[in-house]
This record gives structure tokens, sequence and C-alpha cells, in this order.
């Protein structure tokens, strides 16, 4: 491999960009791979572990050991590259164009371009192909979102805190300190992310600039998405695939938590990332536009992925959850409440309420006792009896939601979980060592929404009335064992204990909110279940 250090690219309004070009052995011509995002090119010899989380282009060596030449660049503003980072505004957008037809139009190059790299990397890929520059061959989009309003900021208009705090801080201003930075950004970036989101609540003109146009997109794209990615890329991922046009199209979508140490296997790179570049870019005839589109892995079955039709499956059948607020005798919870098949006949009845904050809330929702968190003692929960079979959910699911506040707005944080099953002979044991540790569980999926975002533009609510949500949870494929339960948590707020680097915890709010769940108010769940 022959690397060639800060080539510079002028770009269409003079800002010049700055590339590291990684060539193979030989002459040439090759294909190329160009990787950019806000990372520091000059950081990728970092060791692509969970701690250096922003190193995401994967093993150069890799690529250019099977004869492709590789371009890294710093995304304007950050970097070497000059110019303002905004945010994926158009001015980079533009950037991406330039540096695709400066790329095709090097001597080593043949012509033939696509783009590599997770996350933002992917994400930068997503707006380079919707710009049509004429040498973008193919793509191929890992883990990137198409929304960054609703996919990454604003989940529902509510406030994305963990994550933005976390990639405006760690990624991009403390990752350039390593070394000293790069001037004249020694931070960095000199953009306040944070300032300049925090300020721009509402989808807009400016929001709408930063958004893929998913149509425009006019070369074969294969997506591999991941159903752990909820609060970030599994929803741009899943509606950018449906949104594309054309049969030129794939989808493959995987279980498990390690997209960023596969990445970088080379077994996974020969099976499910190799070939499709070796086909658009190489002309290589090895069958990867052979069979049905849409490949999913569906998580907790053990199973590897297998063919459908389309995303998402039409045979998956809505299945419909009442919330009930009889008892479930499943978890300690503000209600323990039921989710059941069974519709309220009852036309009127005494709604589920919940004040806030909690008294007992510890760090955001989750109460922690004798050091042990709680994560469900301070919300609302709705749990169905143990299931009588297994039961796959895959594909979209929303939840209906009749609710009143006695404030003008509020917002409802919804979380679908697995509680597994515990052998009683376990149970006993736990409750002697321990008697308040929870139940174990998983969480498969979650949703969000403000209450005045129900609308677009929003409209703050009329306090004490009754009104009608469609909260969307974000989209699964998850198996359900035989005798663990279904559990719906509700709350107002979440938690960086109990959902990590995705939690929305945003300052404190105070009120009531009542949830309806009798005949005329039939609060309800709608699961796609697969038989």
């Amino acid at each position: 491999m022959h690397a060639l250090k800060d080539e510079w690219i002028t770009a269409s309004d003079g800002v010049r960009i700055c590339v590291d070009v990684y060539l193979p052995a030989g002459d040439g011509p090759f294909p190329a791979l160009y990787a950019v995002a806000p990372y520091q090119k000059d950081l990728l010899y970092l060791p692509p572990v969970s701690t250096f989380r922003y190193i995401e282009t994967g093993p150069i060596d890799y690529w250019t050991g099977h004869g492709y030449a590789v371009v890294v660049g710093d995304q304007r503003g950050t970097g070497k590259s000059e110019g303002e980072f905004a945010l994926f505004g158009p001015a980079e957008q533009r950037d991406f164009y330039d540096t695709v037809e400066w790329i095709a139009a090097r001597p080593w190059s043949t012509g033939k371009v696509s783009m590599i790299g997770e996350s933002a990397y992917s994400v930068n890929q997503w707006l380079a192909a919707a710009q049509r520059p004429p040498h973008l061959t193919c793509a191929l989009i890992y883990n990137g979102f198409t929304n960054l309003h609703h996919d990454a900021v604003y989940h529902g208009g509510v406030y994305s805190l963990g994550f933005l705090t976390f990639w405006s801080t760690d990624h991009l201003r403390a990752a350039a300190t390593i070394g000293g930075g790069t001037p004249p950004r020694p931070g960095g970036i000199t953009t306040d992310i944070i300032g300049m989101t925090l300020d721009r609540p509402v989808a807009d003109d400016w929001w709408d600039q930063r958004a893929v146009k998913v149509e425009d997109i006019d070369v074969p794209v294969l997506n591999i998405a991941w159903w752990y990615s909820v609060g970030l890329h599994l929803r741009g991922q899943l509606d950018g695939y449906e949104r594309l046009g054309g049969t030129d199209k794939r989808l493959v979508v995987l279980a498990g938590t390690d997209s960023h140490e596969r990445y970088y296997r080379p077994e996974f790179l020969d099976t499910h990332i190799r070939p499709w570049y070796d086909h658009w870019l190489k002309g290589v005839d090895n069958g990867v536009m052979d069979g049905p589109p849409v490949r999913i892995q569906v998580a907790n079955s053990g199973c590897p992925p297998r063919e459908e039709a389309e995303w998402p499956p039409r045979r998956a059948v809505p299945t419909t959850f009442y919330l009930h607020p009889d008892p479930a005798h499943a978890v300690d919870s503000l209600n323990d409440g039921s989710l059941t098949a069974t519709a309220p006949t009852q036309p009127t009845g005494q709604p589920t309420a919940y004040d806030y904050p909690n008294p007992e809330w510890t760090v955001g929702t989750t109460v922690i006792t004798d050091g042990i968190p709680q994560p469900t003692r301070g919300i609302l929960t709705f749990t169905t009896p143990p299931l009588e079979r297994d039961t796959e959910v895959t594909g979209k699911i929303t939840l209906v939601l009749y609710a009143e506040s006695d404030q003008s707005d509020t917002e409802f944080h919804v979380k679908v979980s697995e509680q597994k099953a515990v052998p009683k002979l376990r149970q006993t044991l736990m409750r002697k060592v321990a008697k308040n540790v929870p139940p174990p569980s998983a969480m498969v999926t979650r949703g969000w929404l403000k209450a005045s975002h129900r609308t677009r533009p929003p409209q703050p609510v009329e306090p004490g009335t009754v009104v009608r949500y469609e909260i969307e949870v974000w989209p699964t494929s998850y198996l359900f064992p035989k005798g663990s339960r279904i559990r719906l948590e509700i709350a107002n707020g979440d938690s960086p204990v109990s959902d990590g680097l995705f939690h929305h915890y945003y300052g404190h709010q105070t009120g009531r909110n009542l949830i309806h769940h009798d005949a005329d108010h039939p609060s309800h769940l709608v699961l796609p279940v697969i038989h």
C-alpha cells in the first residue's frame, strides 16, 4: 500500500478540502472507495475499539489488498480542511460531489467510485448519492440515518440530549485533542452543535436542507442496518430503503450489537460488504442481485438471516394489545397494568394517572435503592401474561394513546421490552439474595413524542382535554420466547442509567398526565406478528 498524504481538493466555492489517498500495490488504475466524516483523518492510526468509536472507515489495508484505492477526507471545517462545519449543510454536501469527481479524474482511478464507512461516514454517503455525482457508481450504506432532525436530534420532537452531548464533545472535540489537535481548530470544530440544535427545536427549512432527498438517488444501493441502533440509524436505514426508487436496491438487517467490530473483520467484509463493490465497481458476476431483495436476522432467535420479499413484510399480521388497569403482577412499577388482546368494554373508566417528577426518581426516571437501579418503579408499565408460544414481532409498530395532561405540552417516552421468563426456583433464590432486584428484561425498541409535535407545525395541547396520539415506535424484528412477557413502558422522561447513550432527559417538567383505557378511549399497542 502506498499513501499520498494531505492531497488538496478545491471545492466549487474555493474552499480547500484535505484528503489522504491510499493506493494498492501495482500500476492501476483502481476503483476507488471514498470515506469522509468530521472525525480527523489523521487519527486513523488509533485502534478501532469502542474507546475510539469514531474510527469507522473499516480496515484500509483490507481494501487496498483487494485492489481498491481508498480516499479518506476531513469534512469541511474539521481536521485540516478549510471552511466551517455546518452540521451536514449544503456546502458540505456539495463537497462530496466535488470530491467524487476529483477522484474519478485521477490517473490512478478507473472512474468508478463508491463510498465506505459507518455512521457519519454513511450519513455523508446518503447525502453524496442524492447529489448525483456522475462517477458515483453505487452506494453501500452501513448504519446511516437519513433525517438529522427526526432520526438523531429530535425524536418525535424530544431532544436527544445524551447522544448530542456525547457526539459533539467526545467524538468531535475531545477526539481532536489527541496529539494536540489540528490548528486552527485544536478543539476539532468551532461550531457550537449543542447551541445550534437547541435553538432549532422545530423541523424547518434548515433541517430540511440536511435531510437526505432519497428519491433523488439513482445508483444501486445496499443498506445494511442493525436492530439495536434504536435512536440513531435504524429508522433512517429502513425508511431510506422504502423510499429508494428502482429495483437495484437491497436491504440486510442484522441482530447483535457489534456493528463496529464486525466492520473490521475480514470474514464479515468478505460475506456482506465486498461482493457488492466487486459487482458494481469491478463487474464481477457474483450473484449479489439474485434472489429476494431483503434479508433480515430476527433478534433473540439465534437464527441466521432469512430472505423476505419486501420491507416491511406484508405477511406480518397487525395485532392489537390493549392497555388495561388490571394488575399484571409482573413488575414493580407505578401501576403494574396489563396488556391484553381483549378490548375494554366499559364506556368510561378510571384513567391511570402519573405525576412528575416522581419524588423517588434518582437519575432521570430511574429509582436507585440500596445501589440497585429500579428502571420501572417510577414509571407506568402494561405487561402481557406469560406468552403461550414463541411470538415473532417483525415490522412497524404504533402505540395509539388516549391521554390528557394538565399542561399545555408534555412528553411520551415509550419502550417495548421483553420481560424474561424466570424459573420459580431462581425467583426464590433472587429474592433471598436481594429482595429488590427487578426481574430480568431486555429493551426491544423505543418511541418518543412531544405532545405539541403531534402536528406540523407544532401546536400546544389544551389542558384537561383527551387527545388521541399516534406514537411511532421504531421498527424491530424480535422473537419473544414462550413464557416471556411483552412489557410496554410509558413515562414522560428517561434515564442515562436505563437508556445509556440515547437518553433524552433534558430539564425537569412538572405536571400530571392521565392515560385513558376505556371503550371510548381504547389505548392500544399494534405489533406486527409473524405466524
